[in-house]
């Protein structure tokens, strides 16, 4: 297992009320929304996981669809034609089980929808961490989660035995003043790191100064009209479809 899960829920559980204001979060919430509703083929029952109802404005007044933060565990075989999960599983500690639990839910010809954090999510704070921690303490040590890469979604797609499948991502960048001003965000999001083999103990602050010298010496920008170096954050979000 490479999961902390009960970490993992623990951290959204925390971020319950930032999750919902969190710019980043709103605009993938609101593009899955979209893509649902937009959806080729009808469907009447379905299921989303990964969000609560205040995160879908328009799915939410449907009675038809369940929406549930969580794994919903009522859920049973072939018991719904629609089904989507938001920002759940890049925290699988076995993609292949889970999608095909997922897969299993659907009725014959039934929609599956899900949308994840990918590999070039906080590539920059990944680089930073990795050469800092190698200066200060000789080796480095997991803070950033692996992620998929995006044909890795479309190859599992494949072979827990989605159709039709179509592959997308969003690549959203984003400038902060401070480094401490993307943790936080990450501590919003409840993305902060659950890894197993994570170091417990609090970040020691020289460790914070030279991951933000680095990030501000590779990777960061000047907005236009302001001479202050802005560190950049790359966020990509994968967004998968597929039918049974």
């Amino acid at each position: 297992m490479l999961f902390d899960t009960n970490r993992v829920k623990e951290n959204k559980i925390r971020s319950r009320e930032t999750r919902s204001r969190n710019f980043l979060l709103r605009r993938v919430f609101s593009d899955l929304e979209s893509r649902i509703l937009n959806l080729p083929d009808p469907w009447e029952d379905g299921l989303i996981e990964g969000c609560r109802s205040d995160d879908l404005k328009e799915l939410s007044k449907n009675n038809k669809i369940k929406i549930s933060e969580f794994i919903y565990s009522s859920a049973k075989t072939e018991s719904i034609d629609l089904y989507a999960n938001l920002m759940q599983l890049h925290w699988s500690n076995d993609p292949y089980s889970d999608f095909s639990e997922k897969f299993k839910l659907l009725k014959p010809k039934g929609q599956f929808l899900c949308c994840l954090f990918g590999a070039e999510t906080l590539n920059e704070l990944r680089d930073s961490f990795l050469n800092a921690e190698i200066k200060l303490f000789g080796e480095p040590s997991p803070r950033i989660i692996p992620l998929p890469e995006i044909r890795d979604v479309g190859n599992l797609a494949a072979k827990v035995g989605l159709n039709n499948c179509v592959v997308d991502r969003d690549i959203i960048k984003v400038n902060y003043k401070k480094i401490l001003d993307l943790f936080l965000d990450i501590r919003k999001m409840g993305e902060t790191n659950a890894i197993l083999r994570r170091r417990k103990s609090l970040m020691p602050k020289k460790l914070i100064q030279e991951v933000e010298k680095l990030y501000l010496k590779n990777f960061s920008d000047k907005k236009t009209g302001e001479d202050v170096d802005y560190i950049r954050a790359t966020f990509e979000v994968i967004f998968l479809y597929g039918t049974k």
